[in-house]
């Protein structure tokens, strides 16, 4: 995180400067001295809007990597959008005070009767009034039936709609956002936010509300509701605090940043401050567009896009959309069948990766496939692939889905990444499997897998930005192997467990933009553990080394 001390004399400081809200001063002479260094840096960003992008945000000057662009406040933070089905069935849910994590119906709300994390834990006033009016949940309602009655998706719109009366620049700010309203209509999500939103509030709390004659909101009709539903749909951004809490943000600028499937940018947030911090993942040149993703890019182009379309309504027009190797990764290519007569070795790929009714055809042969056979394919072997991960499979499982997949999608394809990338961790690590047991070849193969997998990491995201936990698993365990290969060949032991511990460095360096989330400060103590315990290895045998020469 940011430096808390004065640029100018190093002590302790509370003043920021107002543009950047980055650099911290103890007064305002030491702000005036450090101006002149200090005025270049500030806010190296420029607003730009265009009838493709919407609003964007473009670099005035070079931007170093890791160096923090911007700093904002939200306009809105709350409960997590989206919740995946075992969240909806979780017994520990965030505060509606202040987030911790507490257990389901252990500690209400004095007033309003909603979860917190103490009987001494208050949360905003108005807010709360609101929240009042609603009716308790069932005396007999079970776990998932009061996780849908505290739905935190509609108290992340009621927190925004409350901002009209709580801060009318912030309200205004949040209608500029796009709300893709027209695009919404007759979609799954739009009648979905009517069912578990908008008809929630409005009659659990905002019709209570208006036949309570209180004054709380000038607007608070289904059509803004909807509108509200739109603009956090289409902007929020997923924070993390450091309990493992995910929260929605909502933030003027920082949404401003568009989409790409390859990001240069990433941010860190302040749980503490509830601010975010918005980086440049690598070197930036002036004119270059900030980009983050808003989709997972380890999937294919045609599965992203449909996320893309589903969750943001747009088509994304990127760079890596448009290439139908995707930067030489292929991680949508399917293997070539060739024909009745003859096989064939060639890749089969898209010939237009953003409309999904496009033909895909071979790079090495006249074969060509339809869309249909395509989609068919994909789907069932994404069922058949995550079942297979879902049910803790074994070493020798995945080896036998690999080997009847490869006949299909080639050695990179998503799927095979994740299968790959799920062997490497059981090959040292599973039962019967441990390291010391495993035959050379089995080693030799592990590695190659391990090089594969960093290659295509490296392709998808040269900044470590996304895929930053990936790499580090497959970091460790390629400088694990190495240390078993050194064990096994005393000659080669010295430059082997060299090769691991730069492995080990190079996984540090890559964990740095995931010191904020749980897993990468889990991941980074047990590296340096590791790191620590390599080095004392290597001065070790240097040191014999030593007494024998």
């Amino acid at each position: 995180m940011r430096s808390m001390d004065c640029a100018v004399c190093g002590v302790a400081a509370a003043q920021t400067c107002t543009r950047c809200k980055i650099v911290r001063y103890c007064d305002k002479e030491h702000q005036k001295q450090h101006w002149p260094e200090h005025k270049r840096c500030c806010k190296p960003i420029r607003e730009k809007k265009d009838d493709v992008l919407g609003r964007f945000l473009v670099a005035t000057q070079d931007i170093k990597a890791n160096q923090i662009i911007f700093v904002e406040e939200p306009l809105v933070v709350g409960p997590k959008w989206y919740m995946s089905e075992a969240e909806k069935s979780s017994t520990t849910v965030p505060c509606v005070g202040c987030y911790t994590p507490c257990r389901l119906g252990k500690h209400l709300c004095r007033n309003c009767r909603w979860p917190v994390c103490s009987a001494s834990c208050e949360h905003e006033a108005l807010e709360c009034s609101v929240l009042s009016l609603g009716p308790g949940p069932s005396a007999r309602a079970d776990t998932r039936g009061l996780n849908d009655f505290y739905r935190g998706d509609a108290l992340l719109v009621l927190k925004c709609l409350l901002l009209q009366r709580k801060d009318p620049k912030k309200w205004t700010d949040l209608l500029e956002m796009q709300s893709h309203e027209e695009e919404r209509k007759g979609t799954e999500l739009h009648q979905e936010a009517e069912d578990g939103i908008v008809s929630y509030l409005s009659q659990r709390f905002l019709q209570r509300l208006e036949q309570s004659k209180k004054d709380v909101f000038e607007h608070c009709e289904p059509e803004l509701l909807h509108r509200l539903c739109g603009i956090i749909e289409t902007n929020y951004m997923v924070v993390e605090l450091p309990t493992g809490i995910e929260l929605s943000g909502l933030f003027r600028q920082a949404c401003m940043m568009e989409h790409a499937c390859q990001p240069n940018c990433y941010f860190q947030f302040d749980g503490s401050t509830m601010q975010i911090e918005v980086r440049a993942g690598g070197d930036l040149k002036k004119g270059d567009h900030l980009r983050i993703t808003y989709t997972n890019i380890l999937w294919g182009t045609h599965l992203r896009q449909h996320h893309l379309r589903l969750t943001k309504h747009f088509k994304c027009g990127c760079e890596r959309c448009l290439d139908p190797t995707e930067f030489g990764s292929y991680v949508s290519a399917l293997t070539c069948l060739g024909d009745v007569n003859k096989s064939c070795g060639g890749k089969q790929l898209p010939l237009d990766p953003v409309d999904e009714q496009s033909q895909w055809k071979c790079d090495a042969c006249p074969m060509a496939m339809d869309t249909a056979y395509v989609t068919e394919l994909q789907t069932h072997m994404t069922e058949q692939v995550d079942k297979m991960l879902a049910g803790r499979p074994s070493a020798s499982e995945i080896e036998l889905t690999l080997a009847r997949l490869t006949q299909m999608l080639h050695p990179n394809h998503f799927h095979m990444f994740n299968l790959k990338h799920t062997l490497i961790q059981l090959y040292g690590n599973e039962n019967g499997l441990e390291l010391s047991s495993l035959s050379d070849g089995i080693l030799e193969r592990k590695l190659r897998l391990c090089d594969d997998l960093y290659n295509v990491c490296r392709r998808l995201d040269p900044y470590s930005i996304k895929l930053a936990i990936y790499l580090t698993v497959i970091l460790v365990e390629i400088a694990h192997t190495l240390e078993e290969q050194a064990r096994r060949n005393p000659a080669e032991a010295s430059k082997l467990l060299e090769d691991a511990l730069l492995r080990l460095k190079e996984a540090q360096q890559v964990l740095q933009k995931e010191l904020d989330s749980v897993a990468g400060k889990k991941l980074n103590d047990k590296l340096q553990t590791e790191i620590f315990e390599w080095e004392k290895l290597m001065l070790t045998i240097k040191y014999q080394q030593q007494k024998i020469d």
